[in-house]
């Protein structure tokens, strides 16, 4: 038995496959700022980490060159947030509960505006960006995506497969999402599973839905400035890399209860990936 700090808190769950059994080039990361149980991260164009909190409304902005953290904006409306992406130039789409906020740091102070809700959503979690105006937002409970317009609030569901529905005593399926290059990469948590689907430009499924593997739990996922695939473990404690082309995984970096992941955007810190989890904020040299 693993207890795995997962978004839920730390549960008892049995992990098919450990981080020992994958192939391992590095180990510990190492701490950028502590902050209990994150759940979400994204880089903005400065520099600056945006991190949430399930459990709180407040949207952190963690400095990673100094190591210190603050609020950047409080969500008013939300209890507590879940992911966090970037759809315009420092413009963020954050989820917080059924809801999706615009979250717009152009200006001298940040604003947080709420766009909309979507109504019939069960447990929404995963973001992805897909277009200059539209996140892919995926309802963990429901098993399904949406495409979602942040100009126009107009949503609806445009994959929905039995590789991402929910299942165990917490009904959660799929949870991390990502857009790449026109196929959709995503986790299902609880059934230790990861997949993707090619998809055209309304985010409608072209093809057939795939699986990757279904033995090592996955949580929130990012990609890499060399085309690579980036998966938080949460129960292993990993974060392991990806190659699109070949599907297997294999260990980079080592932190307790591994929720997401994003890479810097500065010149030194490009090649750095920067991951949540339920001790705060990581690093890693990729």
């Amino acid at each position: 038995m693993v207890q795995v700090r997962s978004i839920f808190g730390v549960l008892p769950f049995v992990v098919a496959a450990s981080a020992a059994a994958l192939q391992s080039r590095q180990g510990a990361a190492k701490q950028v700022v502590q902050l209990a149980s994150l759940e979400n991260i994204a880089v903005r164009p400065n520099g600056q980490i945006l991190a949430t909190n399930m459990n709180s409304p407040n949207l952190y902005a963690v400095d990673p060159t100094a190591g210190t953290s603050s609020t950047a904006v409080v969500v008013t409306g939300a209890t507590g947030l879940s992911g966090v992406r970037e759809v315009t130039p420092d413009v963020f789409a954050v989820i917080g509960g059924k809801s999706i906020y615009k979250v717009d740091f152009t200006g001298d102070t940040p604003v947080s505006t709420l766009v909309k809700e979507i109504t019939e959503a069960r447990n929404l979690n995963g973001l992805s960006s897909f277009d200059d105006d539209t996140v892919l937002v995926a309802d963990a409970g429901g098993g399904k995506v949406y495409r979602f317009s942040i100009s126009t609030g107009e949503y609806s569901v445009v994959l929905e497969d039995a590789t991402m529905a929910p299942s165990g005593a917490i009904p959660f399926g799929i949870d991390g999402v990502l857009h790449v290059d026109g196929v959709v990469w995503y986790t299902n948590i609880f059934k230790n599973s990861f997949h993707k689907v090619a998809v055209d430009e309304t985010g409608k499924a072209t093809g057939a839905y795939e699986t990757i593997w279904t033995n090592l739990m996955g949580d929130d996922l990012c990609v890499g400035p060399n085309g690579l695939i980036y998966v938080a473990t949460n129960g292993p404690n990993t974060v392991v890399e990806v190659d699109p082309a070949a599907g297997q995984p294999s260990v980079i970096a080592q932190v307790r209860g591994a929720t997401a992941c994003a890479f810097g955007r500065t010149e030194s810190d490009a090649n750095v990936i920067y991951v949540s989890g339920a001790q705060g904020i990581f690093s890693a040299t990729v």
